[in-house]
Order: C-alpha cells, then sequence, then structure tokens
C-alpha cells in the first residue's frame, strides 16, 4: 500500500480523553469467523463470531477507576515488524472467585476488547497478517496472560487485590472493532456483551 496521503489533527483529536472503561475477554476457538477491513483510511475488524454463529460472547471484567493502561510498541527486526500489546488492569479485594478466573487465564488462548473513553474498541490478540487462513486460531497472536500480582497491603488505607497483565505479540498495528457490541447481563449478574 502506497502513501498517498497525511494526517490532520482535529478539534476532536484535541479534546479526546485517556483511558479505558471495559475489557471484554474470550476464547479463541478453532472455527472462529473474522473480518477484516483494510483501505487507505482504515485498518479494523467489522466482525468477529463464533464457529457456525452469527455473533460472538464476550465476558467482562471489571477494575478500579482510571486504572487500565493499553499499551502498544512497534519494533523492527531483520525485515519483520512486531508489535508488543499490553493490557495492565486492577481488580480490587483478594478472594476465591477471582483467584479461580485469574488461573483459568494461565492456560488460555484470548483475545479481547478494550473499550477506550473515546468510544474506540481496540482489539488485541486478532491478526490478519500472516494469519493462517484454513484455521484463524493458528495465527498464534492470541493474548495470554503475562504478569500477575496479589497485594493485601500492609496499612488499612493499602489497596488490596489483584494486577494483571493480558499481552500478545501481533504482525500488525493494533486494529479497531468496527462492528456492533451489545452489552448485557449474564446470567450470574456479570457484564457480558457480543459481537457479530
Amino acid at each position: 500500500m502506497a502513501i498517498t496521503k497525511g494526517i490532520n489533527i482535529t478539534c476532536d483529536d484535541l479534546q479526546a480523553s485517556g483511558g479505558i472503561k471495559q475489557i471484554y475477554v474470550r476464547t479463541w476457538a478453532a472455527g472462529d469467523t473474522i473480518t477484516y477491513t483494510n483501505s487507505a483510511t482504515a485498518h479494523a475488524i467489522s466482525s468477529i463470531k463464533d464457529t457456525g454463529a452469527s455473533t460472538a460472547t464476550w465476558y467482562g471484567y471489571e477494575f478500579t477507576n482510571q486504572n487500565p493502561a493499553l499499551t502498544v510498541s512497534g519494533s523492527r527486526e531483520n525485515g519483520s515488524t512486531r508489535y508488543e500489546c499490553s493490557l495492565s488492569f486492577m481488580m480490587p479485594r483478594m478472594q476465591s472467585e477471582k483467584s479461580a478466573r485469574l488461573q483459568a487465564f494461565m492456560d488460555t488462548c484470548m483475545m479481547v476488547l478494550a473499550v477506550g473513553n473515546n468510544g474506540k474498541i481496540y482489539v488485541m490478540g486478532v491478526s490478519q497478517k500472516y494469519s493462517n487462513e484454513a484455521d484463524a486460531i493458528r495465527n498464534q497472536t492470541y493474548v495470554s496472560m503475562s504478569a500477575l500480582e496479589g497485594n493485601s497491603g500492609a496499612a488499612y488505607n493499602d489497596e488490596n487485590g489483584f494486577t494483571v497483565t493480558l499481552s500478545c505479540n501481533q504482525w500488525e498495528n493494533l486494529r479497531e472493532y468496527t462492528g456492533t457490541l451489545s452489552v448485557f447481563s449474564g446470567s450470574a449478574g456479570t457484564n457480558e456483551a457480543t459481537t457479530n
């Protein structure tokens, strides 16, 4: 793709807010259907669906206010460019249920939606470049838990909880999800969502 245009900064860009307001996680599955959008003005994903379904289900993980941070670091070596994406957030109050769910992160190949306060939805763990078209799960760009820190604190007013870091290595820059994200309350009263 040739460079044919530049980028201007608009008033909206100067008023944009930072931070992540929602995080949704799901397990990669063989047969997942991903639709990519590639053009001079779009580097996006317009659809994520479960095998043979019209939607995919995602599970929400909540955190303390103004805590999550999403970072992308690109580097080029020997003709290949790699992007390391990392999402870190803190869940207050260490307890058994949180510990059990986080333990499941250790052995799961995941994809993540990070919903920004600016209304943009960023997709981690899904990359079109170097993907295996016969089986999307084999693209090896999936998200895994790279760090977990539990802290009880020492003083009464210290934070008590788990700090989680989810990371992935992708062969292209982070993509924005432009499809529909429908949020609902799950059977256990938890925050869930679907993509189409």
